[in-house]
């Protein structure tokens, strides 16, 4: 009797700090051990080097690409997050965890949500089932519903998803995470209109989805440099590839394209927006003739252009 109550009584305290579930079969018993199911975790796979491409629309038209990259981890008062190079959909911000145990997806903070967890900001849990909400500590925090428990296809693969959307007097969104994937689309609706983000590529532990053009590009220094700067390829001159650096100073859309000698557009490198930091891109010219071949960096007002040479 007594091992009963401490069991109903560890239930209770978790189920306090999560999703108000309807009885879904989380807990399972292996002899006297309780086995919590984990397969929740897989709505949202965390893992550095997995690499997320969205398309960003609004009413007003306005629309660009953007990527969020897992970039490292780090232990914080015994927990993994893991570091993003900007915010996935919904504004969720760059530093993240999914907890294995409740399967609660936190942001961390400089203050929380609840005082159980006082620098974590509580973005979804995804152990829920349909209908379920949060319960958050804080009044002026909308709760947030788990609106859709069934199936989306995206990549030809159809997959579980689960929605969860959040209202206020003013201001509606909605996040859905895909089985295996994450976040596979978002939406934002308030006074001025409506936007739409959705995946339309992804690199998840070794296996690319989607747009191919995904790991050509690398950031790999998130210091905000002070100025643009496009740097030159190498090596130089070079056979089939060839890499180079870019710097950005600030948030903004970037392209980089090549060009041959007549002044054609031969290949497209980067065409999206991009927060500040210093990358690296590869050029594949292995399908292109020996010549001369210019590369060009568009970014706001900066504009420059450099020379190089494929050598078969």
């Amino acid at each position: 009797m007594r091992r009963f109550i401490v069991i109903l009584v560890a239930i209770i305290s978790l189920s306090s700090s999560l999703f108000v579930l309807k009885g879904e079969a989380q807990w399972s018993r292996n002899g006297s051990i309780l086995v919590i199911d984990t397969s929740a975790l897989r709505y949202f796979p965390l893992a550095i080097g997995n690499v997320y491409k969205y398309h960003y629309s609004s009413s007003t038209f306005y629309s660009y690409d953007y990527k969020v990259r897992i970039v490292k981890d780090t232990i914080i008062n015994s927990k993994r997050y893991f570091v993003l190079n900007q915010l996935f959909p919904g504004s969720i911000g760059q530093v993240l965890r999914c907890d294995s145990t409740s399967g609660n997806v936190y942001q961390r903070g400089s203050s929380g949500y609840c005082s159980y967890s006082p620098f974590e900001v509580l973005i979804d849990s995804l152990r829920s089932r349909k209908w379920d909400s949060t319960i958050v500590c804080t009044p002026s925090v909308p709760k947030h519903y788990c609106a859709d428990t069934s199936y989306a296809t995206l990549f030809g693969i159809q997959m579980k998803k689960k929605t969860f959307t959040r209202y206020t007097s003013a201001v509606s969104t909605s996040i859905t995470y895909g089985m295996n994937f994450g976040i596979i689309f978002s939406t934002y609706s308030d006074m001025w209109g409506m936007a739409g983000e959705s995946l339309v590529g992804c690199y998840i532990n070794g296996v690319l989805y989607g747009d191919t053009t995904l790991t050509g590009i690398e950031n790999i220094y998130n210091e905000i440099p002070s100025s643009f700067s496009l740097g030159q390829n190498y090596p130089n001159p070079f056979n089939s590839s060839s890499k180079f650096k870019f710097e950005i100073s600030k948030l903004g859309n970037v392209k980089i394209s090549v060009y041959d000698v007549q002044g054609r557009e031969v290949q497209t490198l980067v065409n999206e927006r991009l927060v500040a930091g210093t990358y690296e891109v590869k050029f594949d010219g292995s399908m292109l003739t020996s010549g001369v071949y210019f590369y060009k960096m568009v970014t706001g007002n900066f504009t420059e252009t450099k020379k190089m040479l494929l050598i078969k």
